[in-house]
């Protein structure tokens, strides 16, 4: 029944690109497979909170099913859906005298040294995950643990003495409830919490978990320009409910377009704002410019500008971008281009999975260095493209896609891993020649009164060369500041603080 390996819980397509690839040696960064989707035009959901890219567990890639070939028994218990059986209400779990009494008469796991066994049915068939007693402690939210003011922690965790046990272990309908023996001291744990945050190693996925592993995001190519994601000004400046749709259809497309703005800056900058505080950079705040070379940047020139994320010489890049024309005048020209980075990376795997590897896994120099006084690069070097940590039973995740080709520096003639300014540069031009596809490409000519935001860890932009006057409004908000907003504008408080606790 404990058959299921980590790779067995991870979703078809996986097994596919490791069956089809040579495995990596991870130095920097963890690879992913995804699948093209088209745009769609129905009613967006909330998606997860991870603002990545997550296992597609649709009917063509689903969980094994238990090798015997026999339907599992329905043994879960009745408190709690991922509860194995034996699991009573007001019950006290009992402590095992050593190592050999590790079960009840019930077949309920027994507590001690060991910590609190919890008996859980996953997909894999009945296993148990263990939490241990310095760990439970630690983790307690009650009002005495945790300010409820400010969520914080209230205690200091290192006098938990280290060989910490419980008096006793009561089952309540909601969760486990435990006094400790050092102190009495009651802490109370959800029984969702510990689902969460089980060992996956040990426990594999639940039914119930699917929905929460579906790809949140909606890939694109140039046929969005039938139907781009837009929401109306008048409903975002009303209430949080709107400011939840705008956010969502970001989170969703990584780019909307916002109707029926007044042509000003102020009222652009009220709009920006009902997200989130607008960052400061060396161009400053919120911007008002025109081609005028006020600033040592090709942003503040009339050229075309092939298409790139900002500031990918910050160790934080922008999290999302707000670009609103105000007008243009005397000339023509200026179309802006829009590229979904996560589309392009997912063809690069497809077309070439060596060229992914080494754009994930060679570290690159960036930097802003045109104005006096100026000379800005990140702490670190990063590639192009990032991702979240692997954690497990999950396949890695694209977090960020960092590209501009003006702003990179030097690619080191060796790095570690065999990576070096060879191999990057035949990866990078096919990277290159994908985003310059004209099927990758969406182009639209903005519109005074029509804002357009889009994410800058996912979609590049550039634009055309153009003719006469033009005034561009607009800013940047820090990613982390946005992907709450979202959270908070889509979720209730309690489900928003269970996404990160």
């Amino acid at each position: 029944m404990h058959s299921l390996t980590t790779v067995n819980k991870m979703n078809v397509r996986l097994e596919r690109f490791c069956r089809a690839h040579r495995p990596i040696t991870r130095t920097f960064q963890r690879l992913i497979t995804t699948e093209t989707t088209k745009p769609s035009t129905e009613r967006i959901t909330p998606p997860t909170a991870s603002g990545t890219i997550i296992p597609d567990l649709s009917s063509s890639a689903k969980p094994r099913e238990i090798s015997d070939g026999k339907e599992a028994k329905q043994t879960t218990s009745k408190i709690h859906w991922a509860l194995g059986e034996g699991y009573e209400v007001g019950g006290a779990l009992k402590r095992g005298k050593g190592a050999l009494d590790r079960h009840d008469e019930k077949g309920l796991p027994t507590w001690g040294d060991w910590g609190v066994p919890i008996k859980l049915e996953a997909l894999g068939g009945p296993a148990v995950t263990t939490p241990p007693n310095f760990w439970l402690r630690d983790n307690c939210r009650c009002e005495k643990c945790v300010n409820q003011d400010t969520m914080q922690r209230a205690f200091d965790t290192f006098s938990i003495p280290q060989d910490i046990q419980p008096k006793e272990v009561r089952i309540e309908k909601d969760g486990l409830r435990i006094t400790w023996a050092n102190d009495d001291h009651v802490s109370s744990y959800k029984w969702d919490w510990l689902v969460k945050h089980r060992n996956k190693a040990a426990v594999s996925m639940f039914e119930q978990e699917k929905q929460e592993l579906m790809d949140p995001y909606t890939y694109w190519d140039s046929n969005i320009a039938s139907n781009p994601p837009s929401v109306h000004y008048d409903e975002i400046m009303a209430d949080d409910k709107g400011v939840g749709a705008w956010t969502a259809k970001i989170r969703q497309y990584g780019f909307c377009y916002v109707d029926g703005c007044p042509v000003s800056p102020e009222k652009t900058q009220e709009l920006l704002e009902r997200i989130s505080f607008i960052r400061v950079t060396h161009y400053g705040g919120f911007y008002d410019f025109t081609a005028d070379l006020t600033m040592k940047d090709t942003a503040y020139t009339n050229l075309a500008l092939p298409a790139h994320t900002d500031t990918t010489y910050f160790t934080d890049p922008a999290g999302l971008q707000m670009f609103h024309l105000l007008s243009h005048t005397e000339g023509e020209g200026g179309a802006s281009l829009l590229v979904d980075g996560f589309k392009a990376a997912q063809t690069l795997l497809k077309e070439s999975y060596s060229a992914y590897e080494i754009l994930s896994k060679t570290p690159i120099s960036w930097h802003a260095s045109g104005n006096e006084g100026i000379t800005i690069t990140p702490a670190k070097k990063m590639p192009v493209l990032n991702f979240q940590d692997l954690k497990e039973g999950e396949v890695p995740r694209l977090m960020q896609v960092r590209w501009n080709n003006d702003d990179r520096g030097v690619v080191a003639l060796g790095e570690d891993d065999g990576m070096g300014a060879e191999k990057w540069y035949k990866a990078a031009a096919k990277w290159d020649e994908i985003l310059k596809r004209k099927d990758m490409e969406y182009w639209a000519q903005l519109k005074p009164g029509r804002p357009l935001i889009f994410d800058n860890w996912r979609v590049l932009h550039g634009r055309s060369s153009f003719t006469g006057k033009r005034r561009i409004c607009g800013g940047y908000i820090n990613h982390d500041d946005y992907v709450s907003r979202w959270r908070n504008t889509n979720y209730t408080r309690d489900e928003a603080l269970a996404q990160i606790l």
